[in-house]
């Protein structure tokens, strides 16, 4: 079975939505408060495309990143949405890998209105990446007082791990903006990708 099989299993945004366990409120308020620019709303004019989302409820960048495109498959009849859980589907998420091998979530997936995989963004766009990591580096060196707190993550006491989260928490809240006009320009190049590549071989 290939990922485009799952299509027709897979939930639309409200059922997803009432089969959630954690973030429930978030998820679907963060639906409501998202304010799509025209631009955005344009993004796949007159090209359609369907967005297939790997995720699990207990994701902290799926309940910001998600809502975002919810709503523009709601706004634009040029995109369509539909959500897997992963962890039922493990076997076919696991060809959507990051570069260190890790099985990140959520996964958003572009295909043509042919059915056809064009690309995919894992986890979250590259911009917040290094915003986090630089966020962390500043954490640490102005909390010099909390235990292991320059340590790798993985070699951290608990206790760090925890302030280090929160912080990073935090701190996405006031991202969510500029990351989501990053996640929207990264699917678009997911989708145009593919369709180049066919031009050029014309």
């Amino acid at each position: 079975m290939s990922v485009a099989d799952l299509w027709d299993v897979a939930l639309n945004v409200d059922e997803y939505i009432s089969s959630m366990t954690q973030n429930q409120g978030v998820f679907a308020a963060a639906i409501g408060a998202t304010e799509l620019t025209d631009q955005q709303r344009r993004l796949f004019a007159g090209d359609p495309v369907w967005i297939l989302v790997f995720t699990e409820d207990f994701c902290g960048d799926s309940a910001q990143l998600i809502p975002p495109v919810a709503r523009l498959a709601r706004e634009s009849a040029d995109v369509d949405l539909r959500i897997l859980r992963r962890d039922d589907h493990r076997d076919i998420a696991a060809n959507y890998l990051r570069k260190d091998g890790y099985q990140a979530i959520p996964v958003f997936i572009v295909f043509g209105a042919d059915g056809g995989e064009r690309g995919f963004v894992i986890e979250r766009p590259q911009v917040a990446y290094s915003e986090m990591a630089a966020e962390t580096s500043r954490f640490a060196s102005e909390h010099p007082e909390i235990e292991g707190v320059s340590r790798n993550y993985d070699r951290m006491p608990d206790e760090t791990k925890a302030a280090v989260r929160a912080n990073i928490e935090r701190y996405r809240r006031t991202r969510t903006s500029e990351w989501v006009a990053a996640l929207f320009d990264e699917l678009e190049i997911a989708a145009r990708r593919a369709t180049l590549t066919t031009a050029e071989s014309d």
